[in-house]
């Protein structure tokens, strides 16, 4: 890679990270290429010149959240740990990410076009619920045979998103613990 090539892609990651924590944190709708440009340090041309428009920008960072995500959970649940160890490593590097406003965001996905949708919902589909399906089909033999895998893991995802770090929360005191749920999560749907 040449220079010239290795400062595009270093720009384009840098309006990425920009346009990622804006995006998760403030929501579509409220956030402006002037203030993403301002964040990432660089004029505000370039974003269109790289990504065409504030949609498609946005549409970038959803496949890239996807991925990443897809990845971590690979990662969380891979080794011979027991499902318990896992389900707790699992949660705690979900809720350890940056911070996510997850209902700002699944707001401003319904304020979008239905192509928007569509895209960002089979994302969500690619990088979290197919690969968390994944694991806990995996034990399916220690789980509630009257649970469906997909209710497990959006009940799973449920508890989980009181544990996600807001933007404007900071110390939880007097409420359950990431830890607590987790077990409780656990031994709700694990047989005995």
């Amino acid at each position: 890679m040449n220079l010239r090539e290795k400062q595009k892609q270093d720009t384009m990651q840098k309006i990425l990270r920009a346009a990622q924590a804006l995006f998760m944190t403030q929501g579509y709708t409220s956030v402006t290429t002037r203030a993403i440009a301002e964040a990432a340090d660089v004029r505000q041309p370039l974003i269109y010149h790289y990504f065409g428009t504030k949609e498609k920008l946005y549409l970038t960072v959803v496949m890239h959240v996807s991925d990443a995500m897809a990845a971590l959970i690979t990662k969380a649940t891979a080794g011979s740990a027991s499902f318990a160890v896992k389900l707790q490593r699992l949660g705690h590097q979900l809720t350890n990410q940056d911070p996510m406003d997850l209902q700002l965001v699944l707001h401003d996905v319904f304020q979008m076009g239905p192509a928007v949708r569509q895209t960002v919902v089979a994302a969500w589909e690619k990088g979290f619920l197919l690969p968390l399906d994944a694991f806990f089909a995996a034990y399916r033999a220690q789980l509630q045979p009257a649970y469906a895998i997909r209710d497990i893991t959006l009940y799973f995802l449920t508890i989980l998103s009181a544990f996600l770090p807001m933007p404007a929360m900071r110390q939880r005191s007097g409420r359950l613990t990431l830890d607590t749920a987790l077990v409780m999560f656990r031994t709700g749907v694990e047989t005995v």
